[in-house]
């Protein structure tokens, strides 16, 4: 089973309102990734960590094979949501992969390479690079799952990347979508401009 987690718990701060619920085309931003990742058919599960606003960014997720998973810890830092989903995670899981909320412009055939090349080469990690630029969804085996849960919260993903150097292969891809991250005002519009 491969499974998506998506990162949807911030509070926005910098943008000023949740970003997950802001249009982007006919959806929303958090609509547009979790499309990304229920279009692919490598796919079997997503799941949305929710934090800030929780309830009513619920409401809005409606894709089959997705669930929302509550991190009541979500004001320490995005590690714990990261944390959070590892923990919902189905025993069945082989490849689990990172997106997140503020990348609307990935695309589908960016997660379908990631986890067809994790399917038949068997690498540990997958990081997505565009013109040398690392980004998002990073993916690897669900079996590091437990090392990340025993991590300090305090912690990053960049500190288990950097536990691993030798187990990471990155991906030359031609979607920009992986490096797009809209934190605040000028981001978003700026991306509203490309549509």
């Amino acid at each position: 089973m491969n499974v998506a987690i998506i990162l949807a718990a911030g509070e926005s701060r910098r943008m000023g309102e949740p970003k997950q619920l802001l249009p982007f085309g006919n959806k929303t931003m958090l609509g547009c990734v979790i499309d990304a990742f229920a279009a692919s058919v490598r796919i079997d599960l997503i799941l949305v960590v929710l934090g800030h606003k929780a309830h009513e960014i619920a409401g809005t997720i409606t894709q089959p094979r997705t669930a929302g998973v509550r991190n009541p810890a979500y004001a320490k830092g995005m590690f714990t949501s990261v944390q959070a989903g590892l923990r919902a995670l189905p025993v069945t899981a082989k490849a689990v992969l990172i997106g997140l909320c503020d990348q609307p412009c990935l695309q589908t055939a960016t997660v379908e390479s990631l986890v067809q090349k994790f399917e038949q080469e068997r690498h540990k990690i997958l990081i997505p690079v565009y013109l040398g630029r690392q980004g998002h969804p990073l993916l690897f085996r669900a079996s590091y799952a437990k090392k990340i849960l025993a991590m300090d919260e305090s912690l990053t993903l960049k500190h288990f990347l950097a536990n691993h150097p030798d187990d990471i292969v990155r991906v030359v891809t031609d979607d920009e979508g992986v490096l797009v991250d809209i934190d605040d005002r000028n981001d978003y519009e700026r991306e509203l401009l490309k549509k």
